[in-house]
């Protein structure tokens, strides 16, 4: 169940990932901003389904909890590069550079993969991909652009030339600033790629400052943008959603249940769980 703010912003959400599926509009980061508690995992949660809906089907879905990350960028870079390169990114990107062997061409996409340097993820090029990666003086630093979430996300980028992403990370604020910013821009800094990136962030936001901000000039300019939000969570608020989850309650019962919560997070959990008239 979803609020109508929740509602829209998976709306939102889900229009982002009709154009970008369809091609011709590059990548681009959409920030989910809100209070903790607003609702912003419930949104995630609901949106692959809301994108179903839509008739807008999804072929590859990352999803990335910024909570259960390790401290430390070098641990979360290590998980990171771990979580994009799952078993189906691997297996389109080994199909892709396959299929450009095979016809003697290479396929759009294929050329990024083979310089994103990412040495033991696909057996089959291991050495070719180790030399790639050997080629000129590397920063491997977690947060470098050689780093190990760096050459992962443009292994995402160039799989979904032909294979459209949708990379979703949750609690995006718990992710080191440097190595988050490093990995989305290089998700989403490609014309020919097709990712749409969903990062819940925090209201005041460090990350969605740095990625905005950057937005502005560069590779990735024009690809960031922030949903349109209302963050209000007051009693009012509180009492308007426990009504749209519940309309059989009347105005005196959810009146009393946003006087018994904090959070919209606690409404939907509320209205999930409890016995209601």
């Amino acid at each position: 169940m979803l609020g109508e703010r929740q509602k829209a912003a998976a709306t939102e959400l889900a229009q982002w990932w009709g154009g970008i599926r369809h091609g011709g509009i590059g990548s681009h980061a959409v920030l989910l901003a809100g209070p903790p508690g607003w609702g912003r995992s419930t949104v995630l949660d609901q949106l692959p389904e809301m994108i179903a809906r839509a008739d807008a089907p999804i072929s590859l879905v990352v999803r990335i909890d910024g909570r259960s990350l390790p401290d430390g960028p070098g641990p979360q870079a290590q998980a990171l590069r771990d979580g994009l390169l799952q078993a189906e990114v691997r297996r389109q990107a080994a199909a892709l550079l396959w299929r450009s062997r095979q016809r003697g061409a290479t396929r759009l996409g294929s050329d990024r993969l083979i310089m994103s340097g990412m040495a033991g993820t696909i057996s089959v090029l291991v050495a070719a991909l180790a030399a790639a990666a050997a080629g000129g003086a590397a920063d491997d630093g977690p947060a470098a652009e050689n780093g190990a979430a760096a050459r992962a996300a443009r292994v995402v980028a160039a799989v979904s030339a032909s294979t459209p992403a949708l990379v979703v990370i949750d609690d995006a604020d718990y992710l080191d600033p440097g190595l988050a910013v490093t990995m989305i821009e290089n998700l989403i800094d490609q014309d020919d790629s097709r990712v749409l990136v969903v990062a819940a962030v925090d209201l005041g936001s460090d990350l969605a400052a740095a990625l905005t901000s950057r937005a502005k000039y560069g590779p990735t300019a024009g690809r960031v943008h922030r949903a349109d939000t209302d963050p209000r969570m007051g009693s009012r608020s509180r009492a308007e959603l426990a009504s749209e989850l519940s309309p059989h309650l009347t105005p005196a019962e959810a009146q009393r249940l946003a006087r018994q919560t904090r959070t919209f997070a606690e409404i939907f959990a509320a209205t999930g769980s409890r016995p209601l008239p």
